[in-house]
């Protein structure tokens, strides 16, 4: 395992549609490419990210949380620390 963070988010169906293609193809920072430090999934309430290295949610996805914050989104983290 590694560092765990549930980004909830409020996401219409058109930005979950282009979170999963973004996510399909690769990482939002290096699209088409693998991170193995990256675990990033969609879920219902936002996203799930596990950094396998380091314990900041963001590292390696400056790109995705740039998308957020220009599409207006709001969204929160937190540590699963289970």
């Amino acid at each position: 395992m590694g560092f765990e963070f549930r980004i909830t988010a409020s996401l219409t169906q058109e930005q979950r549609r282009h979170l999963a293609q973004l996510l399909e193809a690769g990482t939002p920072q290096a699209p088409g490419t693998a991170m193995p430090e990256n675990d990033i999934r969609l879920t219902d309430t936002g996203l799930y990210v596990c950094q396998y290295l380091r314990p900041n949610p963001w590292h390696g996805l400056e790109a995705l949380r740039a998308w957020l914050d220009a599409q207006g989104v709001d969204y929160a983290v937190a540590e699963i620390d289970d």
